[in-house]
């Protein structure tokens, strides 16, 4: 079944405000980047991390249940589009 236009909606409006506002996770990235790894990957981890865990826990709070297979297959499908898109804004920041 998958999720809800307004479950989607939802998704799309973090996905935008984490994209409008990547600049500061950037900087609060640096402050925490491990000694390895570099500055790139980390932030976008983060930021993904971020983007879903407050999907879920939002998701978590309006259904009083995790996403199911489904669900969770359009989170990440959704997200797997957007992720270039977050990478290239990342690097032009950092470059």
């Amino acid at each position: 079944m998958g999720l809800s236009l307004t479950d989607k909606k939802e998704l799309e409006s973090l996905l935008k405000f984490h994209s409008l506002n990547i600049n500061q996770m950037i900087t609060f990235s640096k402050n925490l980047i491990p000694s390895q790894g570099n500055i790139e990957d980390f932030s976008y981890g983060f930021i993904v991390g971020t983007i879903i865990g407050n999907y879920s826990e939002k998701f978590f709070q309006r259904h009083n249940r995790a996403p199911d297979n489904d669900e969770l297959m359009d989170i990440y499908f959704t997200m797997s589009l957007r992720s270039a898109k977050i990478r290239k804004a990342i690097l032009n920041k950092l470059l």
